[in-house]
């Protein structure tokens, strides 16, 4: 089964830093990244903005998986 994002933590500013995964691991956002650019979190892009790389999951029709709408960690 591919991994999903379950959860996430933001920092003062309201920026997602760290993910929590259907495995129960707690990555970074640069590991994030990574692990989306080498295929190994399917469902997720990565968005460019400023020189800075950010986590997007794909567009589909449901909310409830969007990023944002995951549960704080």
């Amino acid at each position: 089964m591919a991994l999903r994002i379950t959860g996430r933590r933001e920092d003062e500013r309201g920026r997602n830093t760290h993910f929590r995964l259907s495995d129960g691991r707690i990555v970074t956002l640069g590991e994030a990244v990574v692990m989306v650019e080498s295929g190994n979190l399917p469902g997720y892009h990565i968005y460019e903005r400023d020189g800075v790389k950010y986590l997007r999951d794909n567009p589909d029709t449901k909310e409830s998986d969007n990023i944002d709408n995951q549960p704080l960690i």
